[in-house]
């Protein structure tokens, strides 16, 4: 295709110095206004003969690119809708993004589209994930699943999972601090950041964001300092990171708005500040995408 193109640019600058060099001769046989106004019409419709770059085109993520093309889920998406605005398969989104069957996706929620999900350790998403689930009701709900999933699909009514629209969450959470965002979820050099920082003063109060039971107060994950977990309704978490003091213990009950900590730069942090972040269930959300404006 780039021999095509050359040749194409090529043909174009030659046929450019023929029509220059016949103009040349005609101007010196034309006289007066009326040769050179034809001399000057014809000039400017040859313009186009000088280019010589070949069409570009809008970038496809079909091919392969160094681009990595990223996806905060919104409102009212499905898996199928997002796949084809993209013009990728939904079974490659979720494969990508390690969503199994039945491809539930949140609000907030990071997708990569066009390659596959940076591998990495995820501590917050395994602690949540050991009180997700109880263990003694595993079985049981395993085998209810698997027995309604039968009954529904003999009955033929069974709504197809990739068309599910995203989930959102029955009502609003409370900002955990008063401050700006001094850093948002997504992207932030070589790694992801799961959640949001928050600037405040060493020793601010930090609230729960909405009621619910701590599951986790600690300073044993690497890196978020002193940490506190609060499970709500709806398999909602949220996590509050880097307190200097915590007021709260595991298994405490907390309403909306409750102080739990102090604002500090335990752990690995710079400066004073809350890290604060959100997930359905182990998976990160934008905590923006909760939060009121």
């Amino acid at each position: 295709m780039a021999d095509g193109c050359r040749k194409s640019a090529c043909r174009r600058r030659l046929c450019a110095v023929v029509v220059v060099a016949s103009l040349l001769a005609v101007i010196g046989t034309l006289q007066g206004l009326l040769g050179r106004f034809l001399c000057i019409i014809a000039l400017l419709a040859l313009t186009g003969c000088f280019s010589t770059n070949p069409a570009r085109h809008a970038p496809s993520i079909g091919k392969r690119s160094h681009h990595v093309v990223i996806r905060y889920v919104r409102a009212n998406d499905t898996l199928y809708s997002i796949g084809k605005k993209f013009g990728v398969d939904y079974r490659l989104i979720a494969k990508r993004n390690h969503i199994r069957y039945p491809y539930r996706i949140y609000v907030g929620q990071r997708l990569y589209i066009n390659r596959a999900a940076p591998g990495r350790h995820d501590a917050t998403a395994e602690k949540i994930r050991r009180v997700s689930i109880p263990h003694r009701s595993v079985r049981k709900n395993s085998a209810h699943h698997r027995s309604s999933h039968r009954r529904v699909h003999k009955k033929g009514v069974r709504k197809l999972p990739h068309l599910a629209k995203a989930r959102g969450y029955k009502g609003r959470l409370r900002w955990p601090v008063k401050g700006v965002v001094t850093s948002k979820f997504g992207p932030r050099g070589s790694r992801m950041h799961d959640g949001i920082d928050i600037g405040a003063r060493e020793g601010t109060p930090v609230h729960a964001a909405a009621s619910g039971v701590v599951v986790y107060a600690d300073s044993r994950l690497s890196g978020y300092g002193k940490l506190i977990i609060i499970r709500h309704a709806g398999n909602l978490f949220t996590a509050y990171g880097h307190n200097s003091r915590m007021l709260v213990r595991k298994g405490a009950h907390v309403r909306a708005g409750e102080v739990i900590s102090r604002v500090g730069h335990t752990g690995r942090a710079t400066g004073p500040h809350l890290h604060f972040e959100v997930r359905r269930g182990s998976t990160p959300v934008n905590p923006l995408a909760y939060l009121p404006r």
